[in-house]
């Protein structure tokens, strides 16, 4: 029941309040210029209220999203994604050193996820085709400064 009540959400139950009240008059509005004999105005009579029905599923879909949850959720799948790609234990956290040269890390400072392969794409050995040619040395290079770069901001994260 708390959730309801969060900042987050009474900003969206306030803003829901202002907008169904706003379709309904608009509604009305297109309504009594359509049956006046303004043929435009047939389709906004439709429109507005599929408007206001599309309010409420963001409005019911963003209360019940929890902004953690799908945090935790992707530190999850981040950390089983790393252990299954470097074969190391489930869940223990794989620093940027323990990557190979080539290997970028993506998702922001919460969470890193490795995504350029450092070899050639080849279905067979069941790749998931992230790249498709051979890194040239200067971009490994660069993957690797990178890196060391992200490390950097997730160790001052830490710090904090």
């Amino acid at each position: 029941m708390a959730r309801y009540f969060t900042r987050r959400c009474l900003w969206m139950h306030a803003t829901l309040i202002v907008l169904l009240p706003a379709f309904a008059w608009l509604t009305w509005w297109q309504l009594s210029r359509a049956l006046a004999g303004n043929t435009l105005s047939w389709a906004y009579t439709f429109e507005w209220p599929l408007f206001a029905i599309y309010a409420v599923y963001l409005w019911w879909q963003l209360i019940h999203s929890s902004p953690d949850a799908r945090a935790e959720a992707g530190r999850t799948a981040s950390a089983e994604a790393q252990s299954k790609a470097f074969g190391k234990a489930r869940g223990a956290p794989v620093a940027a050193e323990d990557l190979p040269p080539g290997w970028a890390l993506t998702g922001g400072r919460e969470r890193s996820v490795a995504v350029a392969a450092a070899s050639a794409f080849d279905p067979k050995k069941g790749g998931r085709g992230e790249r498709y040619k051979e890194q040239t040395p200067e971009e490994a290079a660069a993957l690797e400064r990178y890196n060391r770069y992200l490390a950097s901001l997730a160790e001052a994260d830490r710090k904090k």
